[in-house]
């Protein structure tokens, strides 16, 4: 393991989330955001700035800067396209914004809304409002804007809007009135809607999403259904509302997720559910017991994930062999402790383009940094063929 951003220059360094690509296709840069504070939510005037690390010299390469950012995903910085365009969200002033920049001439192109993902051909995004996200969770919203539906359980005039990224145009496709009644649960479809964690298959014909209720009041907990549409809106049920968690895409139809499936089970697990069918399969051991952000390789084969932090307030990265059904403690990385979740540190381990790497956020030195370790760092830990007993260095 080694750590990939500048140390003790009085910034604080993170990328975001598990499930976005950091690296160019040439490997020679990773995007980051850095701060100067780690011990609060952003406020509107806290300003991020968006760079790249030079992999090879490990400087930090400012290339923009946002006041939308959350330290969950950041402003949902990506590569746009190519090498020379990254993309991210912004608050101009009136309204959460996407930008494009090319990075290498400075041009900029705004659009009329701010992305939650974006397809992997850079042809189109899907857009919810970030507003709303900020008062069910503020670690993943933004702050400059009330909601303006905050008082509305199920708007008709909000929800799910694509937009095309040559364009600009949007287009409300499924809204939170037409899920409620499509998508009946009594009494969470009832209750305040949230759409959240959204996200396109490999192909970009199809996204997935997490349909949540606002906890009710003197309550802490939520209830999540697993849904998933295409780009006319039609949406389908793929669970009951009960507790979905960390999910990604194996390939354009099935997607690897902790769940529980149903509302009244109690114990949770890695699943393959086929979309649109809603066809469920519980992984071979070894499955986890406890809530990981789970990504597969770019080929398949391993399944990284980190947990959540144990009494120690150690986090760890675990790997799953899929073909030798080994499970490997790869990582174990302290995380300092904070009684405010939405500023926690996760990992968010995700893999290189090649497979042969994975960077991670992490607070292991008391401030925020982005660490590397190779697939055959990890490979060469110990190793067990069961997840409840995974033995010690």
């Amino acid at each position: 393991m080694k750590i990939i951003t500048p140390q003790n220059d009085g910034w604080h360094y993170f990328f975001g989330y598990y499930d976005l690509q950091p690296f160019d296709s040439k490997m020679k840069y990773h995007l980051c955001h850095r701060v100067k504070f780690m011990d609060r939510l952003p406020v509107e005037s806290d300003v991020c700035e968006l760079g790249m690390i030079d992999l090879e010299t490990n400087e930090f390469i400012k290339l923009s800067e946002t006041t939308a950012f959350n330290f969950q995903q950041g402003s949902l910085l990506r590569w746009f396209r190519d090498d020379d365009h990254i993309v991210y969200n912004i608050y101009d002033g009136e309204a959460y914004r996407t930008e494009v920049k090319n990075i290498k001439t400075g041009e900029t192109k705004r659009y009329p809304m701010a992305f939650a993902d974006m397809s992997l051909d850079g042809k189109r995004a899907v857009c919810i409002n970030f507003s709303r996200i900020y008062d069910f969770r503020p670690g993943y919203g933004y702050p400059q804007i009330k909601d303006k539906y905050f008082d509305v359980n199920a708007p008709a005039d909000d929800g799910v809007f694509l937009m095309d990224m040559d364009s600009g145009e949007c287009k409300l496709i499924l809204t939170y009135e037409e899920l409620k009644n499509k998508l009946p649960q009594k009494p969470y479809s009832d209750g305040k809607l949230l759409v959240n964690h959204i996200t396109f298959n490999p192909k970009g014909d199809r996204f997935l999403f997490l349909l949540r209720n606002f906890p009710a009041p003197n309550e802490k907990k939520w209830k999540t259904m697993l849904a998933s549409s295409d780009l006319e809106g039609n949406v389908c049920a793929l669970t009951e509302y009960c507790v979905n968690s960390h999910y990604h895409w194996k390939n354009d139809k099935e997607i690897l997720i902790v769940t529980n499936l149903k509302t009244e089970a109690k114990e949770y697990a890695l699943y393959l559910i086929e979309d649109e069918t809603a066809k469920a399969t519980k992984l071979p051991e070894p499955n986890p017991t406890d809530d990981i952000h789970c990504i597969y390789s770019p080929d398949r084969r391993y399944i990284a994930g980190d947990d959540y932090p144990n009494i120690n307030n150690i986090r760890t990265i675990w790997l799953i062999d899929t073909e030798t059904d080994r499970i490997y403690r790869g990582v174990s990385s302290y995380s300092v402790p904070t009684d405010n979740t939405d500023i926690r540190c996760d990992l968010h381990v995700r893999w290189s383009p090649d497979g042969k790497y994975l960077t991670y956020d992490s607070t292991h030195t008391n401030s925020r940094c982005v660490c590397m370790v190779t697939l055959d760092e990890m490979l060469k830990t110990n190793w067990s063929n069961n997840w409840n007993t995974p033995p010690l260095k």
